[in-house]
């Protein structure tokens, strides 16, 4: 439960593979056995706490079959400390292809974890903070949390 509604996490054992952002209006579903780590870990973030998700990117990048590219880019990802924004090229020079900057928004585009592998906090190259998963409304909430400043559809 959070401010924002409900979301929801499938996982593979303690393996988080997909989330979805919480939506008002959701209702509960009994939580499995293990769930409490996660859920707590959820919690804290959107109540503003910095939290360390600390994903088995190995495993999580197995499960998804993921490309060496994509796993680069989600371990660069991982990295990202909270309450810091990165631009595209960033992110991309950080996976080790300083070059394949629009490859890294296509690999983003895919994320199925939002929050524990933190898209939102990358940007475009001029402070604009472009699309989150077709609600770019949450992007910006979500940098409001970690204490980013953002006005008129930018990083402040």
């Amino acid at each position: 439960m959070t401010p924002y509604g409900i979301g929801l996490l499938a996982r593979a054992d303690d393996l988080p593979l997909c989330l979805e952002l919480p939506a008002a209006g959701r209702r509960p579903i009994p939580s499995p056995a293990g769930a409490s780590a996660w859920r707590s870990r959820l919690e804290r973030y959107f109540a503003g706490q910095p939290v360390d998700f600390e994903l088995d990117l190995g495993a999580f990048a197995a499960a998804w079959r993921l490309t060496p590219f994509q796993t680069a880019v989600y371990a660069a990802l991982a990295r990202l400390p909270y309450g810091v924004a990165v631009s595209y090229r960033d992110l991309a020079t950080a996976a080790g292809r300083p070059r394949a900057w629009r490859a890294v928004g296509t690999a983003l585009a895919a994320n199925p974890l939002p929050i524990i592998l933190p898209c939102h906090r990358v940007v475009r190259n001029d402070g604009r903070l472009g699309e989150y998963g077709g609600r770019p409304e949450w992007k910006a909430r979500l940098l409001r949390l970690e204490g980013l400043t953002v006005g008129d559809g930018r990083l402040s």
